[in-house]
């Protein structure tokens, strides 16, 4: 945990010294050396939401968008506090950061949402996304959101590789296996509390109102079983898109697409496997 806060901290410093004194990424790079794999994809993000800010949204949207984030926040450092007993987590600030930016530019969020990876907006499209996974408030809710996306990842996989884009495949694809592993990941977390919250006490024999105890596990095995429906839908959707996808391809995309495809295979069994269990 000391080493996650202290890079929130670096993250903040760099935040501070990208957007309001001015000071480039690299200089931020230059200071801390060793995060810079992890500082410069996030710092890119927050500096593409600054530029996008500059579009002007209508006045009574600024104020609806305000609202909307100063709710959401307190929300969420509600939960925080009774999670971590009043401990915030530093990585807040950050996303707070970038979700005010992508507020203030909310015309551009919204045209964003449908950027493919090879269009300017595409990142400003991939940050609203992490502020809404960053937001969740449960494993299974990450879960679900994680299936969304790989929806989406799938559909833009298709259109890279029918322009002919093959290291934007790979690296959609590569998002693609990141969001179903945390999938399978975010579902064995869950399971392993649900059973954990089910087991009596050791020192406690079990009474007559034993059988309230188990409405949240039941409801979080409900919710399981319908984003098992989700997961096993995609299973046979997503790769007959990308095999029609791959039938349609020029030639230098098809290595690139056939990768995807074997990768999103073997993702889509692990991930049904851990939903199933």
């Amino acid at each position: 945990m000391r080493k996650s806060k202290e890079f929130d901290n670096i993250l903040n410093e760099c935040l501070e010294r990208l957007l309001i004194k001015g000071e480039t990424i690299e200089q931020c790079l230059k200071s801390y050396p060793e995060q810079a794999n992890k500082l410069e994809p996030l710092l890119k993000t927050a500096l593409t939401a600054k530029k996008v800010s500059a579009i002007q949204p209508r006045p009574e949207f600024r104020a609806r968008a305000r609202y909307q984030f100063h709710s959401t926040l307190r929300e969420l450092e509600a939960k925080r506090s009774r999670r971590f007993f009043g401990w915030q987590p530093r990585w807040v600030t950050a996303v707070a950061v970038v979700l005010i930016l992508l507020l203030v530019g909310s015309g551009t969020v919204a045209a964003a949402s449908n950027n493919m990876p090879d269009e300017p907006l595409y990142p400003v499209k991939l940050a609203t996304e992490q502020v809404r996974l960053k937001l969740a408030p449960s494993d299974l809710d990450k879960a679900q959101l994680y299936a969304g996306l790989a929806d989406k990842r799938v559909l833009e996989i298709a259109r890279m590789a029918n322009k002919g884009k093959p290291e934007l495949v790979e690296r959609t694809a590569q998002r693609l296996d990141n969001y179903l592993t945390m999938i399978a990941s975010l579902v064995s977390t869950q399971k392993e509390r649900a059973g954990v919250l089910m087991a009596p006490p050791p020192t406690k024999a079990p009474g007559p109102l034993g059988a309230s105890d188990k409405t949240v596990p039941t409801k979080q095995a409900n919710r399981r079983a319908k984003l098992k429906a989700v997961v096993a839908s995609y299973a046979i959707q997503h790769p007959a898109a990308l095999q029609d996808a791959l039938n349609k391809a020029p030639e230098s995309a098809k290595p690139a697409l056939r990768r995807a495809i074997a990768i999103l295979t073997a993702d889509y069994e692990k991930a049904l496997k851990a939903v199933g269990e």
